[in-house]
């Protein structure tokens, strides 16, 4: 099926959207860094790719996996260098084998074709972000003054500063509307900003930030979706 957005009368939009577990699912992200811990660990003869992810998905999250992991490592080789700072790099700045979600690519081309604006705005490293920015091929639809990262302006969504951010940078723009998935800290700004905001619903449960959470009314998203195409129907309202 295709789907298109209109564009009534050039009611031009910016159309900004969280990255992890709404562009691609962030658990991709997490298993992709482990097999790039993995895979340098057997480069260098201390174990197995295959038994560090093991090890890694056996924990109750990476933070503890990689404690296991390095406490494993230091008990068979109490010499080595791989210590645990060593693992949170390779993991936060390795190339990572993620992909858009599914309808994703293709409703980001209808959105530009329709002469409309993309921006991103995602909490985390800059490095980290950057690198999943450029794996998800997102530079074919966003300018890089679009893309707004917590460490890169100082505030992350808990607070105005991103969204002002990406206001300032395009002050033609009259209308903006904004794409997350957690209600913790995605919509709360916007929407005090004017903003149109929507959720997109974890439909199968694999997102990192449960969505079951209790949140102020301001707190919520204005619409919420099932799948990423559904945001032309939003939009198409407007």
């Amino acid at each position: 099926m295709t789907f298109t957005l209109s564009n009534p009368k050039n009611n031009k939009q910016m159309f900004a959207t969280d990255l992890d577990d709404t562009l691609y699912r962030e658990i991709d992200f997490v298993i992709s860094g482990y097999h790039a811990i993995g895979h340098e660990l057997e480069v260098h003869d201390v174990m197995s790719e295959k038994e560090v992810v093991n090890i890694l998905k056996s924990a109750e999250d990476t933070w503890h996996g990689i404690d296991n992991l390095a406490t494993h490592i230091w008990m068979n080789h109490p010499d080595s260098k791989f210590s645990v700072e060593w693992m949170l790099s390779i993991y936060r700045n390795h190339r990572p084998a993620i992909n858009l979600c599914d309808g994703a690519r293709e409703t980001l081309g209808s959105i530009v074709d329709a002469g409309h604006k993309i921006g991103i705005i995602t909490d985390g490293r800059s490095s980290t972000q950057r690198a999943k920015i450029e794996a998800l091929g997102l530079l074919d639809f966003v300018m890089p003054e679009n893309i707004i990262i917590s460490e890169e302006v100082g505030g992350d969504k808990t607070t105005r500063i991103p969204f002002e951010k990406l206001i300032s940078r395009n002050p033609d723009e009259k209308r903006f509307v904004y794409l997350g998935d957690n209600p913790a800290k995605d919509f709360r700004w916007p929407n005090a900003l004017g903003w149109t905001t929507v959720e997109l619903k974890d439909t199968d449960g694999r997102n990192i930030h449960s969505q079951s959470i209790d949140v102020p009314e301001d707190f919520k998203a204005q619409y919420v979706i099932r799948n990423f195409r559904d945001i032309l129907t939003v939009t198409n309202k407007m």
